[in-house]
Formats: structure tokens, sequence, C-alpha cells
């Protein structure tokens, strides 16, 4: 009885122990809308940012607008130069486009938009991401791709960095409830 009493407590004390998943951040972007609930802005206090996303199969959509599927949506990223996002700033974007789920590079450079393909995502696999500024330039990289370099606004001699978060589109809202995962490392 002894054996069976132990046998059970340990089961009970192994079986109550929490399991660890990793602090992973749901955003959902609403049918109909742009931007998920985001409580507070954040800014970024380095010069490197370095996230996990992991898309599930509600990154699969299909724009009203055919020209508006080349648009690229947002990601995750952060202002610059002490300025607003249409000025200066640097994000990862993303976007459905023949059948593959692109990455780009998405930034605004003394008020011009200027974007660059980096590489792909697989639906339901988490994909590094890394975004570092230097004095001249941004450089962007997923996962073991070549990093794309976008030369930095001139006018910045000072970055203040609030945080950019998902955004749905250009013209047209989230056709369907869309889900990303993103854990921030820093």
């Amino acid at each position: 009885m002894k054996l069976f009493t132990l046998i059970f407590i340990s089961f009970v004390l192994i079986s109550c122990e929490p399991e660890w998943e990793e602090p992973y951040k749901v955003y959902k972007i609403s049918q109909g809308t742009h931007t998920p609930l985001i409580p507070k802005v954040s800014s970024m206090q380095s010069e490197t940012l370095m996230f996990n996303a992991i898309f599930d199969e509600s990154a699969i959509y299909q724009n009203i607008t055919e020209e508006n599927q080349q648009d690229i949506n947002k990601l995750m990223g952060f202002s610059d130069c002490n300025s607003m996002h249409h000025d200066n700033s640097a994000r990862f974007g993303w976007r459905w486009f023949k059948d593959r789920l692109e990455i780009h590079a998405y930034c605004y450079v003394n008020g011009e938009r200027v974007t660059a393909y980096i590489g792909t995502a697989e639906i339901n696999e988490k994909v590094d991401y890394l975004l570092n500024v230097s004095d001249s330039q941004y450089s962007f990289q997923i996962g073991n791709e070549a990093p794309v370099i976008i030369t930095r606004g001139d006018v910045c001699n000072i970055g203040v960095y609030y945080m950019l978060y998902p955004y749905f589109g250009g013209d047209e809202t989230a056709p369907h409830d869309i889900s990303i995962q993103i854990r921030t490392i820093y």
C-alpha cells in the first residue's frame, strides 16, 4: 500500500507541473479592421529589434480588388528619427501573394516609401526576424536569409523609436480574422 501511495503522490506532483510555453502574444486583426487592439504605446530601447513570428492559415487571404493583393501588410518595427512613422520608420511587412507568404522590408525614409523583398515564411512555422539600425542604414534579416539593406534617412541625428505593430492593408481592411503570434526577444 505504501508503494502505491508513493507512486500516486509522485504521479500527482509530476502531472501538476506547469507546461512552460514560449511567451508569444497573439495579435488578432478582426475582419473589417486594419489593426489589432494594442493596449499601450511602447518604445524600443535599443538599435536592434529581434522577434519570432508564426503565421497560421488565417494569413492566406484574397483581396477584393485584384491589384491590392500586391499591398504589403505590416508586421512589426519602429518609427525613427524623432518623427512620425510615415516620415521615417523601419518594419517588416508581409503579404499573401502568388500562393506564398512573402516577407518584405518596409520603410519610410524622409517621407518616401521604400520596400524590398526579403524571403518567404511557411504557414505555422516559427521564423526569426532581426532588424538592426546603424547611423546610415537598416539591416533586415529573416532566418538564415541574406540581410537586406535599406539606406536610412539623412535627417536622422538621433533616434527615438516607438514600436509599430501589425497592420493589415493599404486600402482594404482584413477580409477575415487574421491572427499572428509574436514573441519579442529584444
